[in-house]
């Protein structure tokens, strides 16, 4: 993203912040798609690059794919904390099921946070990210964590 940042104009911002929903934002991708993306009505190079950001988005922004942890550490005093006892959101997609944060307390983006597997608890793992990154299993390995044998978590 900051690639892609340092070629829009002055003023113009990638960063998905301050936008009142995912709806908002998806339309600002497509005002700089046809403001800045486009050579007499076909896409150039920043406008390939925006659509494929768009796109990106998209994959990662489907729900129903991303898992779902219980907190068990200690409360985080920082800006972007984490709650003993709260359920946090761990996206990814299909395209890519790996682990790039979790979504926190201000509940707006994602940020790398310990993933020891003392400090979490799998409610919903639909494409069992989570528990090959809690496990440091991929599917069929037989690594063993704390008794639970990761082949009776990971199909």
């Amino acid at each position: 993203m900051n690639d892609l940042q340092e070629l829009m104009p002055d003023g113009e911002s990638l960063y998905p912040y301050g936008y009142n929903s995912y709806e908002e934002y998806d339309a600002i991708l497509d005002r700089y798609i046809s403001t800045y993306g486009t050579d007499r009505q076909n896409l150039n190079a920043l406008g390939e690059k925006l659509t494929a950001l768009k796109e990106t988005i998209h994959q990662m922004n489907v729900k129903e794919n991303w898992s779902v942890l219980k907190y068990l550490g200690e409360n985080t005093s920082n800006v972007f904390g984490l709650t003993k006892g709260r359920y946090y959101y761990w996206p990814c997609s299909v395209e890519h099921p790996d682990y790039e944060g979790v979504i926190d307390d201000e509940e707006f983006t994602s940020y790398l946070y310990d993933t020891t597997p003392e400090l979490w608890e799998i409610a919903e793992d639909p494409l069992n990210m989570a528990a090959s990154v809690l496990l440091g299993a991929k599917k069929g390995d037989e690594v063993i964590n704390e008794g639970i044998k990761s082949t009776d978590i990971i199909d």
